[in-house]
């Protein structure tokens, strides 16, 4: 790789990307927006048309709590920051002989590490050596994006204000701009291949099932804080202050039936989400829509147990 700023660092440009120069640099002003509020990310905003950043407070509410921009929390089996999911997407830089920096899974650091790549495959004029970096692209965007971020748009759609759910459908549309140049990969995502699913706590240990319930790879749903609030309202139940884990296990104690009963509407809801026509990805759709199936069919054999 040349010597260019590293695409980690807030603020940094990519002056032409790929074949369209103009996409590259969408994908890095992309991944400007997933961090704090900045006059940069003013100026970002207004050249893609997005309108006035939020107050700093939306930005808060929705990244730093309910869905926080990191891949390994949606693609690890603990639902958790770190892990396997963390240390795969690090490997992919090690693979280019890179450093990865401190948190290559979060999304801003992803979307301009892409660019990145594209960068490099446009400066080489080598046809063997820009085919090398196109291959690791396409892997980049299959393995390590596609993965994860169409059911997080998803929910940023629920949960944004108007300014976020712009953000939203430019980073998709521009994703499936990238899909129909570099085409379909062969296998699934080796996050999505080796992820397990919902454990039956019948079987297994029960303090699992609940953690396992708030991981997206093993259910096919992103349940957030706000969610279980909305549970405890919609169920009559209190809800605890604490993290998610902790809510839920209070709402399970509480009213066990009615918990599992909702959250399988919950697994329905997001099965008929990933089901949508034209996703950016039909395979990687069909993983998650039935992952949420599956969920849902464990969740009512519970519920009547």
């Amino acid at each position: 790789m040349t010597g260019r700023r590293d695409p980690s660092e807030p603020g940094s440009t990519v002056a032409q990307v790929g074949s369209d120069p103009a996409l590259g640099e969408l994908f890095r002003a992309l991944g400007t927006l997933v961090e704090p509020p900045s006059s940069t990310a003013q100026r970002v905003a207004d050249l893609l048309d997005l309108g006035p950043l939020p107050p700093e407070a939306d930005y808060t509410e929705l990244f730093l709590f309910p869905l926080i921009p990191y891949a390994s929390v949606y693609l690890g089996p603990e639902g958790m920051l770190g892990g396997e999911a963390r240390d795969r997407i690090a490997g992919f830089w090690r693979a280019l002989r890179q450093e990865p920096p401190a948190e290559p899974d979060h999304l801003a650091v992803m979307l301009a590490f892409y660019a990145r790549l594209a960068q490099e495959e446009a400066d080489l004029e080598e046809a063997r050596a820009s085919g090398a970096l196109r291959r690791a692209r396409k892997a980049f965007l299959w393995e390590h994006l596609l993965s994860w971020v169409p059911p997080y748009l998803s929910k940023v759609m629920d949960l944004g204000p108007p300014f976020y759910q712009r953000w939203a459908r430019l980073l998709e549309d521009t994703l499936r701009e990238e899909v129909v140049a570099l085409g379909a990969q062969e296998r699934l995502a080796l996050h999505l291949r080796e992820a397990p699913g919902l454990s039956d706590p019948r079987k297994e240990d029960p303090d699992g099932f609940v953690g396992a319930l708030l991981s997206p790879v093993r259910t096919g749903m992103i349940i957030t804080r706000a969610d279980l609030g909305r549970a405890g309202r919609e169920l009559d139940l209190g809800t605890r202050a604490g993290e998610r884990r902790f809510v839920l296990k209070g709402l399970l104690e509480q009213d066990p039936a009615g918990t599992l009963e909702w959250l399988r509407l919950e697994a329905t809801g997001w099965a008929v989400r990933h089901a949508r026509p034209d996703p950016l990805a039909p395979r990687i759709a069909d993983f998650w829509r039935g992952r949420a199936e599956a969920t849902a069919d464990l969740l009512e054999d519970l519920a009547r147990t």
